[in-house]
């Protein structure tokens, strides 16, 4: 017979409190990154984990705000069915 396995505790600690980002800055940092992947060449991804620990500034924000409007006044079109040759 074996005998009962012992209990682990595993002790985390509390995540700091910090507020969330709301959706235009989030938006506006994408962008941000974006543009500058594009710019020097680089791979969004990195730009963005590159460059994150910076604040967004107010152009972006505003750019995200004129982008979340278009898209709240023009909702996207639905997908289109494929093109069959027959």
């Amino acid at each position: 017979m074996s005998r009962p396995r012992k209990k682990l505790t595993v002790r985390v600690a509390p995540e700091p409190k910090r507020p969330l980002p709301s959706k235009e800055e989030v938006l506006g940092r994408n962008l941000a990154s974006a543009y500058i992947a594009m710019q020097h060449g680089i791979g969004m991804h990195y730009a963005k984990k590159k460059h994150a620990q910076e604040p967004v500034g107010e152009f972006w924000i505003s750019v995200a705000r004129m982008v979340m409007e278009h898209l709240a006044q023009h909702p996207p079109m639905p997908p289109r069915p494929p093109l069959t040759i027959q």
